[in-house]
């Protein structure tokens, strides 16, 4: 395909791109996403444009999932307020959703009649103790779990906001320590993908690390006033916090894994008009 055809089809998805999200059903309407997180980080003069771009990503998951998100067609999901079992596993998040979470809840962690940093810090101090495989079997809860709720819903990363459970008993389950699969949308997952993806892509097209930190150690430092700064001056200011690159482990990353590398890969050409890694869902 040649460069102005390439123009032509970028214009087409830009115009099907909008207010209601990108079309799963047409995945390549994702590039409109790639594209607008790619302007946000380039604007130097915006000293919050990693935690802007954190929120538009997540704006732009919620637009999607309400117009296609899942239906009901493998039954209906068990999730709702007072649950909580699947808060008690080791949630990542991307810088850009760190930095949008800490400048969400900024004004309650500042409270003093507030017991969310306090609740935080000691919940925090356990899992940072522990290896990732622990934290299930000791069942510790996220430290924004209070009274079965997320205490910062609004401001929750993307991984929480895509999970959800076709089946309680296999939640419970789960918590108990048995080998089972919780059932879940295969929707969910396809937007959790292709969203996290375009915010990865659009970091790494803007020269940053495009890792997944642990999140409760991760917010800890992005909640330090001048810490979204530093990171965006290159600082690496999450040294030090347990991440999801599995690039120095034992075996490397799994075949799941290197398929997300790949659509990050193309995720960072193909918006905008150049050419792509062989891949089976992208092509000019």
């Amino acid at each position: 395909m040649s460069r102005d055809q390439r123009r032509a089809v970028l214009k087409e998805v830009a115009k099907e791109y909008g207010r209601t999200g990108y079309n799963p059903d047409r995945a390549i309407t994702i590039f409109g996403l790639v594209t607008e997180l790619a302007e946000i980080m380039d604007k130097r003069s915006n000293s919050r444009r990693a935690s802007f771009a954190g929120a538009h990503a997540i704006k732009v998951y919620e637009n999607t999932a309400r117009k296609y998100g899942y239906k009901g067609e493998k039954g209906p999901v068990h999730c709702k307020k007072g649950c909580g079992y699947c808060c008690h596993t080791r949630v990542t998040a991307t810088a850009l959703e760190l930095f949008m979470l800490a400048r969400g809840i900024r004004d309650r962690w500042n409270d003093a009649n507030d017991p969310l940093k306090e609740r935080f810090r000691a919940v925090e101090a356990q899992t940072r103790a522990i290896p990732r495989e622990q934290w299930v079997p000791n069942r510790i809860p996220c430290a924004f779990l209070a009274g079965g709720a997320c205490s910062v819903y609004e401001s929750r990363p993307l991984t929480c906001r895509t999970y959800a459970s076709l089946s309680l008993p296999a939640c419970i389950d789960w918590f108990n320590g048995a080998q089972v699969e919780v059932p879940h949308p295969d929707r969910n997952q396809l937007l959790r993908v292709f969203i996290l993806a375009a915010m990865k892509a659009a970091m790494a097209n803007a020269g940053f690390e495009i890792a997944g930190f642990e999140m409760a150690h991760g917010l800890e430092i992005a909640m330090a006033p001048d810490a979204e700064a530093r990171w965006l001056a290159g600082e690496n200011v999450f040294a030090g916090v347990k991440n999801d690159d599995f690039s120095g482990r034992p075996g490397g990353r799994s075949q799941g894994h290197e398929a997300f590398d790949l659509i990050v890969e193309v995720f960072k050409t193909g918006p905008f008009g150049k050419d792509m890694p062989p891949n089976p869902w992208f092509s000019w």
